[in-house]
């Protein structure tokens, strides 16, 4: 069986799009969160999501413009693109963001936004914060987001702890740790400076991730976020996938 695992889309239609397109072939589709937040496009986004039956968690910005998570910890640019998506959010949007739960395990994976310890504030950046969630893993494998850099951190078999980044077509051999978490990166706003979107695919059979870039009509996106009056910072920053 063949997963597609998405996370971090932030109301990127056209990324969306493309990503939809490239995983048409999957068995199931994976959505780490933050369906919404800093884009143009939330209710379109939320609607594919739905229309591709996605296996969904939540993700902070997906609360946040709901009413159910506190904003005040996000940066200035995140809380006028949560605002802003909070007064377009429709009626069907509010209802599936409402209904999308922080954790879920499926299959021999688990899933959450953030982290075990906190599943939409702490980051995974690196092998000390790996292993403090990894310590928390009922599954031998976590997907994440939230952090907009595709990653892996590991626990091998003799307990040691490994970490590094990971790039377009690199493949993780789940076979040859013990544990096991993975970023795939965001779809809709990448920050490892390639501003291609991002996913994986995990091959249940295989016993691999791998990770995969497509491009996407940057220009496009950024015009509808101008006129809508979405912040500079934003706007810029699809450029330079940072």
């Amino acid at each position: 069986m063949k997963y597609a695992i998405i996370a971090d889309i932030h109301s990127n239609l056209e990324a969306l799009n493309v990503v939809a397109q490239a995983v048409r072939d999957a068995d199931d589709v994976i959505c780490l969160g933050d369906i919404v937040g800093y884009g143009p496009n939330p209710n379109e986004c939320v609607e594919i999501v739905d229309k591709l039956k996605c296996t969904a968690i939540a993700g902070n910005h997906d609360m946040a413009s709901i009413g159910k998570l506190d904003p005040v910890y996000f940066n200035r640019e995140a809380r006028e693109a949560i605002e802003w998506t909070a007064k377009v959010l429709n009626d069907p949007s509010v209802k599936y963001l409402g209904s999308l739960t922080e954790h879920q395990m499926i299959h021999d994976f688990e899933m959450v936004h953030g982290s075990l310890r906190d599943p939409f504030v702490e980051y995974i950046s690196n092998i000390q914060e790996g292993a403090a969630t990894i310590e928390l893993m009922k599954k031998n494998l976590l997907f994440v987001g939230h952090l907009h850099i595709p990653l892996v951190i590991v626990k091998e078999k003799d307990g040691n702890f490994d970490g590094w980044q990971l790039n377009d077509g690199d493949v993780v051999e789940l076979s040859k740790f013990d544990k096991i978490i993975i970023n795939v990166g965001a779809v809709g706003q990448p920050r490892d400076m390639d501003n291609r979107a991002s996913y994986g695919i995990y091959d249940t059979e295989a016993k691999t991730v791998e990770i995969k870039r497509v491009s996407y009509n940057i220009p496009a996106v950024q015009e509808k976020m101008r006129k809508v009056g979405l912040p500079d910072f934003l706007v810029e920053r699809l450029s330079y996938g940072r």
